[in-house]
């Protein structure tokens, strides 16, 4: 974006002036034009060796590089001179000296955009197609425009909030090359993977990017390259109710903080999920918290926890064994289902929510999935754990915040094979209270879709039993054997928002 760039550069000046408190102070500003510049920064060559590997395969490869590479060099010392003239000698940066770098420059990034346009398999002779697929694709060669940084190893420091954009959306416009994350189908995900080919060993970067590259496996490849390429990180997570971080943005985002290394993380440290008021905006921040989250291993989520006594909860859990393996494929009587939009709540039931709409009759809604267990003990079992606030809790720190997915659940740690007779049967009787509760205050709902007519369905409010599921995280608490502290954070986690009090 062209008039992004002119913008920055004036709000740059504008903040530069705004220091000045006499006029007699002002001095010529300083030209920034090669500082801050427009491009794709997903379309180019990020180094010298990404211009290297599609030449190999050319007869003339040897003297092409040679002859980039002596180039890139004439173009740095032009632009130590440029800079030097600036700093040292009080601006005096003539027309002609600037258009010669210029001049350089352009020379350069035509001969690489002859060689990229070849890899997109675009004929420079034919001049409408080329010229088509430089507006389009508007390459911007890294290692060129900042020779010096890259042939040094990289930026020191990198921050950013590329766009949340599905690759989809784009293809038709512009494609990628050679991106290990082009599976992940976002382009935020391109911009994490670029960021770390434009990154010293031992510098910093951060980033401001969905939550969900850290709770799905969608993201596996951007949670890899992550995880072996830090010595230390940070990861904070933020909600979308009842405030956002980005007002007007309904994205669940993450800032995350590391520092690169040619070695995995040493360390790795997260935050809760933050819920909170706009009001309390300024303070966000501040009362951060973080704990160590290194050792908490599970396939493809950073745990969103920040606290000591969430480190000795999942400690405890990680003793037993997972739901999943009460889980069996073959549909038998012993039926659950759970609903896989929870936001506040999460609603399992040993019974089928009513749900009719105009076109289809009455049937299973689509968010409602079935589960099936061998005994009907297991299903009540399992519908009380699911409906507890430690469920909840589990759900939160290693979901999206959006869908309950089957992965969260077979790897919830219950033990029923490990679990006593008399829980068992105290869990199944506070279950069928549960869900005679959830019926009483059932409401039946309708609405109107286009493609399906009238809808009528069952609407149910888990916080009016919120005694109910306080009855069964006692009872799991005693399975487990948490302490009183860790019961009362169970039991009174994100309280304020599941209560409705704080929407």
């Amino acid at each position: 974006m062209e008039e992004a760039i002119e913008i920055c550069k004036l709000r740059l000046f504008l903040k530069m002036v705004a220091q000045i408190g006499d006029v007699q102070q002002i001095e010529p500003l300083p030209d920034i034009d090669f500082n801050v510049q427009a491009g794709n920064t997903l379309v180019g060559y990020a180094t010298y060796d990404a211009v290297e590997k599609p030449e190999r395969g050319r007869f003339d490869f040897e003297s092409a590089m040679e002859r980039i590479k002596e180039k890139a060099e004439d173009v740095k010392i032009l632009f130590q001179e440029f800079r030097r003239q600036q700093t040292t000698l009080g601006g005096a940066v003539t027309p002609t000296d600037k258009q010669n770098l210029q001049n350089r420059l352009q020379e350069l990034e035509d001969e690489l955009n002859l060689y990229l346009a070849d890899e997109y398999g675009v004929d420079p002779n034919k001049q409408s197609d080329y010229e088509n697929w430089l507006n389009t694709h508007k390459p911007f060669h890294w290692f060129i425009a900042f020779y010096g940084i890259i042939e040094e190893g990289g930026f020191d420091v990198i921050i950013g909030n590329p766009p949340y954009v599905e690759y989809s959306k784009v293809k038709k416009d512009y494609a990628i090359k050679g991106y290990g994350t082009e599976n992940c189908g976002n382009l935020y995900a391109f911009v994490f993977e670029r960021s770390f080919q434009l990154l010293q060993r031992n510098g910093w970067k951060s980033m401001i990017i969905p939550h969900s590259a850290y709770c799905t496996d969608r993201m596996e490849s951007i949670q890899n390259l992550f995880h072996n390429s830090k010595r230390v990180g940070w990861v904070q997570t933020y909600s979308i109710r009842p405030a956002k971080l980005f007002i007007g943005a309904e994205q669940r985002l993450a800032i995350y903080i590391l520092q690169q290394s040619s070695k995995p993380f040493d360390v790795l440290y997260a935050s809760r999920y933050h819920r909170w008021h706009e009001q309390f905006r300024s303070h966000l921040f501040g009362v951060t918290e973080h704990t160590d989250v290194t050792q908490m291993s599970f396939k493809n989520s950073i745990p969103k926890m920040y606290s000591k006594i969430e480190q000795s909860l999942w400690k405890k859990l990680s003793q037993f064994s997972v739901l999943g393996k009460c889980l069996i494929r073959s549909k038998t009587s012993h039926i659950m289902y759970f609903h896989n939009a929870p936001r506040y709540w999460i609603r399992a039931m040993n019974f089928a929510p009513y749900f009719w709409n105009e076109r289809d009759g009455e049937k299973i809604s689509a968010q409602v999935k079935p589960l099936y267990l061998e005994a009907e003990l297991d299903v009540s079992v399992a519908v009380a754990a699911l409906n507890s606030s430690l469920f909840y809790w589990w759900y939160v720190i290693l979901s999206d915040c959006r869908h309950l997915n089957l992965r969260e659940i077979r790897h919830f740690p219950i033990g029923i094979g490990e679990m006593e007779a008399e829980i068992k049967q105290r869990l199944s009787r506070i279950s069928a209270d549960l869900m005679a509760d959830l019926r009483h205050y059932a409401q039946r709902k309708e609405t109107y879709y286009k493609t399906t007519g009238r809808v009528v369905y069952d609407e149910f409010y888990p916080r009016r039993s919120k005694s109910i599921i306080d009855r069964i995280d006692r009872v799991l608490a005693g399975h487990y054997g948490f302490t009183d502290e860790e019961l009362d954070f169970i039991i009174n986690y994100d309280i304020k928002y599941r209560m409705g009090l704080g929407k």
